[in-house]
């Protein structure tokens, strides 16, 4: 036990220092590309944010644990909402531009629209899972070809020395993002499964949680250091990444099973976290801290519900 405590310990000095790490060199590659924070989070930060989820349920797939693979995508898209937003927002205040936020937003309810239909007989075969797959790609073309378009006219404030220093500390950030998220994935897995927790329990919850770290890390330290717009940016694009390329991937290297449980409980909870969002922000484009109460209550009630699970399988 003092062992784990240690790894754990070790594991969240790590995450904070990475998390420093990736939000100023995240903010220096913005304007050094001529690019608003809310684009950066948006591509390039939520790209990298996302890869612990898509190496846990790449894995999780090879192996045949759907439960994993689909429950830390989905778990991960709730764990940002409610969590991550929801902890920002009471920090520090967000202000984003209404209608990039309200683009951004669409695609996040489409691709849950769109993962909810194509599993709705509680299986994913390949070749939904590649069109899932292939909306990812239309995604980043379009955030691509958004970039283009939002480029601030001012000059760049940094030059390509610069640059260069910010992306070797982005990928510094990002390593030690990861592994830190690993030590804590890790052994929390291991806690679980010797409580006797079901795989899809787990997925939707530690493992959730613990691959979202890095949004986490990511958030807090924009909020502590006043740009939480590159947070918001970097959930929205995470979680579009999550259901389409992440859930698409998984299902494309074996074909994915849903429980009961995942279909009713988690899909439920993920259109009323979506819905959540929607109404806080659609108004202003602002969340601020009682909005961030709300999402943490409505957090705090899908992680106690999960304690219930038995109750679903024996109804269902």
């Amino acid at each position: 036990m003092i062992v784990y405590f240690a790894l754990i310990g070790l594991a969240l000095a790590v995450l904070a220092k990475g998390g420093d790490l990736f939000v100023d060199s995240s903010l220096v590659i913005g304007r050094v590309l001529r690019v608003p924070r809310f684009v950066i989070g948006g591509t390039l930060v939520s790209l990298a944010t996302t890869m612990p989820e898509l190496v846990v349920s790449t894995v999780a797939s090879a192996v045949g644990d759907s439960g994993i693979a689909l429950g830390n995508a989905v778990g991960s898209c709730i764990c940002n909402v409610g969590l991550i937003v929801g902890m920002v927002a009471f920090l520090n205040p967000v202000h984003v531009e209404r209608r990039s936020l309200i683009k951004r937003a669409a695609w996040m309810v489409a691709a849950g629209v769109l993962v909810v239909i194509f599993t709705w007989d509680r299986t994913l075969e390949r070749p939904l899972a590649a069109v899932l797959l292939g909306l990812a790609f239309a995604y980043l073309i379009w955030d691509f070809l958004a970039i283009r378009r939002q480029r601030d006219d001012a000059p760049a404030l940094e030059g390509p020395i610069e640059l260069k220093r910010a992306i070797v500390l982005f990928g510094l950030g990002l390593v030690l993002i990861v592994g830190g998220s690993w030590l804590l994935v890790k052994y929390g897995q291991l806690l679980a499964l010797s409580l006797g927790l079901p795989s899809v329990i787990i997925g939707l919850s530690i493992v959730a949680i613990g691959t979202s770290l890095p949004e986490l890390v990511t958030g807090v330290a924009a909020a502590r250091k006043g740009v939480p717009d590159l947070s918001l940016g970097n959930i929205l694009g995470a979680n579009v990444l999550n259901l389409f390329l992440i859930v698409g991937w998984a299902g494309s290297v074996s074909p994915l099973t849903l429980t009961r449980f995942t279909q009713v409980y988690s899909y439920g909870w993920l259109g009323i976290f979506f819905a959540a969002f929607i109404g806080l922000a659609f108004r202003t484009g602002s969340f601020y801290r009682g909005g961030g109460v709300l999402l943490l209550f409505l957090y705090v009630l899908y992680v106690t519900g999960m304690a219930f699970f038995p109750v679903f399988v024996s109804d269902f």
